[in-house]
């Protein structure tokens, strides 16, 4: 036999059939690098929000507005709520029982309504209060304080 039919054998139909060495099975291994985190992602767990210098804290102004809107729209939800199902208490029990006891329900779901609601003033004081926006209002108010004193009479 010649080194080309030991290389390759034709099959009976018509197939090459491999020599020994090609069909060796070789396993691929793969390598992957491991992501690193950034360090305040690591420690935190989570990014932290970035600001330009000088709107940092009219953004969180805004985020603690929308914080608060939130809170005070579950509230109001929560008290209409109330408000539904004792009107279809009411409705059931008795005939008209809903035009009959709309002041009572009223005075339920808006007592929920004022429970739930209870926390947005001192929300508002504690978004207010931050140091750095004290610190901005002095500034602003020096400012239109000199402003005014042009104008003296």
């Amino acid at each position: 036999m010649s080194a080309e039919d030991d290389n390759a054998k034709v099959h009976a139909l018509g197939q090459e059939v491999e020599s020994q060495e090609e069909s060796r099975i070789k396993p691929i291994v793969l390598k992957y690098k491991k992501l690193k985190k950034k360090k305040a992602e690591a420690a935190e767990g989570e990014s932290k929000e970035k600001y330009s210098k000088g709107l940092e804290n009219i953004q969180r102004l805004e985020g603690n507005v929308v914080r608060i809107s939130q809170k005070a729209t579950k509230a109001l939800s929560k008290g209409l709520e109330v408000y539904e199902k004792e009107r279809e208490k009411s409705a059931q029990e008795k005939t008209d029982g809903a035009i009959e006891d709309f002041i009572h329900n009223s005075a339920k779901a808006t007592s929920t309504y004022l429970k739930e609601a209870s926390d947005i003033p001192l929300d508002v004081a504690d978004a207010v209060s931050n140091s750095s926006y004290r610190k901005e209002l002095r500034k602003n108010l020096r400012r239109a304080s000199k402003f005014l004193r042009l104008w003296r009479i």
